[in-house]
Parts: structure tokens; sequence; C-alpha cells
């Protein structure tokens, strides 16, 4: 597992400026917390037999690269986005029992508190590209289709994020390298729209994915992703072939 993760030159810098400024501990600390949070991703991966490439840790979280597609089922993708969380739960039980037998001092107990419960809150943000709006993402696939589903976390996304600047600077928090990261992932996302959409039809088509019930659908843009759709009465595979062959 060692050999999968990959450390990003930005996170050296960041971690270097914590030594210079004297938050070793600190550092330590949130990076040991980063690193089991996504281990907890990868063992949920694991279990659902997912092929992980790599895992890169950057400045505020991490990156795994996998063979996980567009269309895996809306529940494993909910799993594997409440495997980080669910890991920091757990870390609170084992930091504790350390705690009480003394092997660590009131201060890092506080400060690992203070960090795992500020990582936790932070990820569950619904905000592109945190696990928050993977696990959101995830529930409204179980009830809208996937295109609308799309557009329901954008809208949602604009609003939390206002609602979390407005809330960063009520607070008088100038950290402005959150902001900006997460202005640049939704940037970015919405830039890449027209190619998730074209892949997720494409995936559709190669792949044999296995679907929870049929649904009769009029139109290529109401293709739910955990459903077999028929569109027009035509099964969608040979539906988004042809698409394509005209297209092209």
């Amino acid at each position: 597992m060692k050999s999968l993760f990959k450390i990003n030159i930005f996170t050296y810098l960041f971690f270097l400026l914590l030594i210079l400024s004297g938050h070793i501990k600190d550092g330590i600390t949130i990076y040991i917390i980063l690193i089991l949070h996504e281990i907890g991703h990868i063992i949920i991966m694991k279990l659902l037999n997912i092929e992980i490439y790599s895992v890169t840790i950057y400045p505020y979280g991490g990156i795994i690269k996998s063979n996980i597609l567009i269309n895996t089922n809306s529940y494993k993708i909910l799993l594997i986005s409440l495997g980080g969380i669910l890991i920091q739960l757990i870390l609170y039980v084992i930091v504790y029992f350390i705690f009480k037998i003394n092997f660590i001092s009131n201060n890092f107990y506080t400060l690992f508190i203070t960090y795992n419960t500020s990582i936790i809150l932070f990820n569950i943000l619904p905000m592109i590209p945190l696990d928050g709006s993977k696990i959101l993402l995830s529930i409204l696939e179980l009830i809208f289709p996937f295109r609308l589903s799309i557009y329901i976390l954008l809208s949602l996304n604009f609003i939390f994020l206002i609602s979390f600047i407005f809330f960063l600077i009520y607070l008088k928090i100038t950290n402005y390298i959150i902001i900006i990261f997460l202005i640049i992932s939704l940037l970015y996302f919405i830039k890449n729209i027209k190619y998730l959409f074209n892949k997720f039809y494409l995936e559709r088509i190669i792949y044999n994915i296995k679907f929870n019930g049929l649904i009769s659908i009029d139109s290529i843009k109401k293709i739910y992703k955990n459903k077999k759709n028929y569109i027009n009465s035509i099964n969608e595979k040979e539906y988004l072939t042809n698409f394509y062959k005209y297209m092209l």
C-alpha cells in the first residue's frame, strides 16, 4: 500500500512552512489524519474490488486514481465516500483510549480532537470536490435522472460555497487557499461537464453494467444512472449506439 502513495510538491512546501512557523505538531497531526482518511476510502474500494492506481496527498486532502466508472452503482460510491469519515470516527475511540492510558499528552489529545473534527466537518460540506458532494450526488442519483442530479448538485454547490465564504469572513478566518481551491475545483467541474455527460453515456455502451430495475423514459437527458432505461421503447444501449453513430 505504501507504493500507492505520492506526495505532491506543494504538500512538502506547506509542511515546510508549518515547521518554519513552529507548527510541526499541527502538521504531523493533520497529515496523519489525512492519510488515514484516504486509507478509509481505499479499504472500502478494495472490498468492492476496485483497482487503485495511486493516492496523491495534497495540502488539503488526497486524490485517489482508480478504475472506478461514472456509472458505478450509487450505493457503492456512497460507501466509498463515507469510508474516510468512518475511519476518522473510529480514530476518536482509539485516540481516546491511548489518551486514557497516558500515552499521549492532554495538549496533543486536544490538538487531535480539534483537527479531526475540523477535517470531518470540512469534508462533509456538499461542495465539489469534497466527500460531501459525492455523498449528496449519490443520494440524488437514487431519486433523479443523472443529468438533473448533476445540475441540482451544481446549484446547491453555489449556495454552499457562497455561504461558506461568508461564514469564513464572519469568523475572520482568512484562509484564501481553501477558498481558491474550492472555486477552481467548481470551475474545472463546470468546464468538463460535457465530457462528464458523454463519458457517462459511452460507459453504458461499452461496459456491461448491472442495473437495479427498469424504467421507461422519453429522452436521453432523462437517463437514470442505476436503472436500465428504455428510451421511447428502445433499449438504451441500442439507442445510445445509434445516437453516437449519428453524431459521428
